[in-house]
């Protein structure tokens, strides 16, 4: 009886202990195409757009995108905290172009809203973004840290 309980629990503790080692390769947004307003909420200070990014996931799994916390600015102001709207599923072993819905909160809702507008209708290379991305592969999450990631 003893002899079965040590077999099972081998089973479960050697897939992990392997598994464990292969870890996450860090997933890179090589490039951001196009950014769309999308709407604005005034009630909850809510601006939605929708952020157009090549994505290359070097991992053999696909890797789901549960949560980002940034910080989006302009040069060097601030203008709201970003957060993801909904989970996207990045599959392994690709480099793929991916829409991605954000929501950002707006600090000082009227002045950066407009500003934002007038950024993305012509020219928003002055944004950037910088916060963590968690992401989740079957049981495994791992949080990445995104250090300026510009918009060309």
């Amino acid at each position: 009886m003893k002899k079965k309980i040590y077999i099972y629990a081998l089973l479960f503790i050697l897939p992990m202990m392997f598994l464990s080692g292969c870890g996450y390769q860090e997933i890179k947004v090589l490039k951001v195409k196009d950014v769309t307003y999308n709407e604005l909420d005034l009630v909850s200070r809510k601006l939605m757009i929708d952020i157009t990014a090549t994505v290359h996931n070097p991992n053999f799994f696909t890797v789901k995108i549960t949560d980002a916390d940034m910080v989006l600015r302009l040069q060097e102001r601030v203008l709201g905290n970003v957060t993801q709207v909904e989970q996207i599923e990045i599959e392994g072993r690709t480099e793929k172009d991916y829409t991605i819905t954000v929501a950002i909160e707006m600090r000082d809702l009227m002045a950066n809203a407009m500003t934002l507008y007038r950024i993305f209708m012509n020219d928003p290379t002055n944004l950037n973004l910088s916060g963590t991305v968690n992401v989740k592969s079957f049981m495994y999450s791992k949080t990445f840290q995104v250090d300026r990631l510009s918009f060309q």
